[in-house]
């Protein structure tokens, strides 16, 4: 059986940038953004690093080849701001951060590519209706002409500070290397957890707890001046209830609702496929409600789990809904996922003073649910310790009052829509952090293993990947090793 090393990974994930920068050199600069895309998936998979300065320079001189001069008399308007977007879905978080611009009094153009997949809703409906926004969608073209018009588009504007949300390998990147110093640059860093490409680009970096104030400064190179800290919340939709899963029968039951994309629920223990089953074996009375991308691999793991463990009727699973806000108003309990936790749902479940049931491995960095919350109180949500966590359970399935007294300890605890008005408003007027910074020390070695097992457990096949961009000749040049390992797996 053909299996992939950590070494690789990092050897095509290096082949493919020494082919970004031939590309560049022999004048080819859509290839050459072709492949620091490239380099930007592999690395957001595994991230085994969190910044690339190398790729950060050569988008730098990408930026000088395909971008006109900034004009000589070129001024940015005061309190004008462009907010841009690469998700522009409104189940992510942007709304909060246009909201507590439009609550400043700032004049907005919010920016996006078109050409989005219908999946989701965008937010381009909700924001129309907000003073002082103005909206506009950029054609989704090649790469450079992408870069172009992002880049016109922004200095027509003429703002004097930019924010952005974005993707690992946003095509606004160049652009921000060539945009004029005196326009303030922001990056949202709501993905502090994995790999992107921009660190270099920007001047402030709008962080959300501890974690990423610690990534930044020790892997990004973020200095801590550069860094401003704000505990965001998720803003609520309105989309109505849907109702629960077919068949789910509520009525003297006790309700637990899970979900996560599915890589957050596994590992070589199954710890958290274990923890569901100690619940449900335990208190007969819970029926559990799992959300995730519906696909072939996932239906299988699901449907077999609830085979092996007799679970019909009280382990029911859907895809991601709108309505998910609703759902967690409607549920008893949210149960958060193991190894990976995300903040999103915790803090929905908190807006809704609904209680959490969390676990996190001991020694986890990246827990997320203190982190997100806990602003206004400092107290203990999840547990490192699997007896205190189904302690826990049993106060939360089995005494409804304790159950409404935490949720409501929680809605109290996370930071207000005001308070987070007034923190960013602050934060951007004076770009000093609202909140002390508090890095700490982060075991990387055991993110680079969590996000590796993800591979060797079948969820993410990166062989065809890397072979696919680098070709035969370039595996043999750049990963030897898995060129020897693919040809003996044809005998």
């Amino acid at each position: 059986m053909l299996k992939i090393s950590k070494r690789d990974i990092r050897q095509g994930y290096k082949g493919i940038k020494h082919l970004a920068k031939k590309a560049f050199n022999r004048g080819d600069v859509e290839k050459s953004l072709e492949y620091i895309d490239n380099c930007a998936i592999v690395a957001q998979q595994f991230n085994f690093i969190y910044a690339d300065y190398e790729l950060e320079d050569l988008l730098r001189k990408i930026g000088e080849k395909v971008l006109p001069e900034t004009p000589k008399n070129y001024q940015s308007i005061k309190n004008r701001v462009v907010f841009y977007d690469d998700f522009c879905v409104s189940f992510i978080l942007a709304l909060q951060y246009i909201e507590a611009l439009v609550a400043a009094n700032k004049e907005i153009l919010y920016v996006s590519l078109d050409g989005k997949d219908g999946r989701f809703e965008t937010i381009l409906e909700k924001i129309k209706g907000y003073k002082n926004v103005k909206i506009k969608t950029i054609e989704n073209q090649n790469r450079c002409q992408s870069i172009s018009d992002i880049y016109s588009t922004i200095i027509d504007y003429r703002p004097e500070k930019i924010f952005l949300h974005i993707f690992a390998k946003s095509p606004i990147v160049p652009a921000l290397y060539h945009l004029p110093q005196k326009t303030e640059k922001y990056i949202i860093n709501l993905a502090d957890q994995t790999f992107w490409l921009g660190a270099g680009a920007v001047d402030y970096l709008l962080e959300f707890r501890q974690f990423g104030v610690s990534v930044s400064q020790q892997r990004r190179g973020v200095k801590p001046e550069q860094q401003l800290l704000i505990p965001f919340y998720p803003v609520v939709d309105g989309n109505p209830f849907q109702g629960f899963p077919e068949g789910m029968q509520i009525e003297g039951k006790v309700v637990i609702f899970s979900g996560s994309d599915l890589y957050k629920v596994l590992d070589k223990k199954r710890m958290y496929w274990h923890l569901v089953k100690r619940v449900m074996d335990t208190f007969p009375e819970v029926v559990f409600w799992f959300a995730t991308k519906i696909q072939g691999k996932n239906t299988e793991l699901i449907n077999e789990f609830i085979r092996e463990n007799h679970y019909e009727g009280r382990f029911f699973y859907t895809p991601f809904r709108r309505d998910i806000n609703e759902v967690l108003a409607h549920i008893d309990i949210f149960m958060g996922t193991c190894p990976v936790c995300g903040s999103l749902m915790s803090q929905l479940a908190a807006r809704n003073a609904t209680p959490i049931l969390q676990y996190y491995y001991p020694g986890t960095p990246d827990d997320e649910t203190e982190q997100a919350i806990c602003v206004n109180e400092d107290f203990p949500i999840s547990y490192q310790d699997e007896e205190l966590f189904m302690a826990e359970a049993d106060k939360l399935i089995n005494d409804a009052d304790y159950r409404k007294k935490q949720g409501e300890r929680l809605q109290r605890a996370m930071v207000s829509p005001k308070q987070f008005n007034t923190m960013v408003a602050d934060a951007i007027s004076e770009n000093e952090t609202p909140m002390p910074l508090k890095p700490f020390a982060v075991d990387y070695e055991l993110l680079d293993n969590r996000w590796f097992e993800l591979q060797e457990l079948g969820h993410v096949n990166i062989i065809p990947y890397l072979t696919g961009i680098l070709g035969k000749k370039n595996v043999l040049k750049y990963c030897p090793l898995l060129f020897i390992k693919k040809q003996l797996s044809r005998f």
